[in-house]
């Protein structure tokens, strides 16, 4: 039995199925990292999309479920040239095979994907099917129009035991495992969601760190974050990463917009124009430079390739974060000053307090 890729200008490709036997739905995006497969496909910023791997062989060495950033998977579909699960290569193919069995994700094999990652490069971002027909399907909702970051937020605070002369709140908006434990690294956690009622906070925290996540910044479900930070920023360090980053933005006042095909990938080259940072990125916004004028925020890094902001910080208040993944997995470790600055702040702030 053969599987399609069916993209809405009409493109229409045919593959090996292996993976869940089910029909999928989603943007359609490429990521062009070599390694940490199974990081990219339990990222909860690739929640409502399809993955492209540019790279050709996929699932060549064993799934390490401890490599998970999230209890599954969270990408609806994935789309390879050479999947080892169709190569009978042993066990780390055929691990693989039942890993997206088990998660009810579907893949398809033997596309053309460098074809296909020029596709979505020369036109954009795409709403695309996996389906085992070809007729063309009349039903292509948004898929960033759903409420994403519901579907991969904690439900429930909780609390994560750490250097307790550092206390952050930690706002969940689809955090990977791998940045949690690196922010813990710094110091104790509470941890909450994305809806969590914020006016119920009764500690004393020393910052509040904003997490990765999926979908449009500016999507509605995401004002009370946004309101959060705003309140927050006069009182306390504010830092953030990936969604983090675009939501500190909106609360200062600056604009986010959807790019053309987006940053996905863990070798993006950052500058502040002086050095140079490899990066591990997955996004499919950015924050507007020009909006960033009388918000107090300052661009202080820049995508090498396109010029899209890559760190902001605020000229008055102890408030900054970046778009790339600073925890990497996979990627680079090339940027550790993030959390040594974080620290920092934080340890200047606690000792004016006192």
């Amino acid at each position: 039995m053969n599987r399609y890729l069916i993209l809405e200008d009409g493109t229409t490709l045919e593959g090996t199925p292996y993976g869940a036997d089910v029909e999928a739905y989603g943007e359609i995006v490429f990521t062009t990292s070599m390694t940490g497969y199974i990081e990219s496909l339990t990222d909860p910023s690739y929640r409502g999309q399809m993955i492209v791997f540019a790279s050709p062989t996929i699932a060549n060495y064993p799934i390490s479920n401890s490599r998970m950033e999230s209890e599954r998977v969270q990408a609806s579909a994935i789309i390879t040239r050479d999947a080892h699960s169709r190569l009978f290569s042993g066990k780390p193919g055929e691990d693989f095979d039942i890993f997206l069995k088990d998660n009810g994700i579907p893949g398809i094999d033997g596309i053309d994907t460098r074809m296909l990652v020029r596709k979505i490069r020369e036109f954009g971002t795409m709403k695309a099917w996996i389906a085992d027909s070809p007729s063309f399907p009349e039903d292509w909702p948004d898929p960033m129009g759903r409420n994403l970051v519901d579907e991969v937020s904690c439900k429930d605070p909780y609390s994560i035991s750490g250097n307790e002369s550092r206390k952050l709140l930690f706002v969940d908006v689809g955090a990977k495992k791998s940045l949690i434990e690196k922010v813990n690294g710094i110091g104790t956690l509470k941890i909450v969601p994305y809806d969590f009622d914020f006016t119920s906070i009764d500690e004393d925290y020393d910052a509040v760190f904003v997490s990765n996540g999926p979908g449009d910044p500016a999507h509605e479900s995401l004002r009370g974050v946004v309101e959060f930070i705003r309140e927050s920023a006069t009182k306390k360090p504010v830092f953030g990463v990936c969604l983090g980053h675009q939501l500190i933005s909106l609360a200062f006042g600056a604009r986010t917009t959807k790019m053309r095909f987006g940053h996905r990938g863990s070798n993006h080259a950052v500058t502040d124009g002086t050095r140079i940072w490899i990066t591990s990125h997955n996004h499919g916004y950015t924050v507007d430079e020009e909006s960033l004028k009388d918000t107090g925020l300052e661009a202080r890094q820049w995508d090498v390739n396109d010029r899209g902001v890559e760190m902001v910080e605020h000229s008055n208040l102890p408030v900054f974060s970046v778009q790339y993944h600073r925890e990497a997995s996979p990627g680079p470790q090339d940027s550790e000053w993030f959390f040594e600055k974080m620290s920092e702040t934080m340890d200047g702030y606690n000792a004016k307090k006192q």
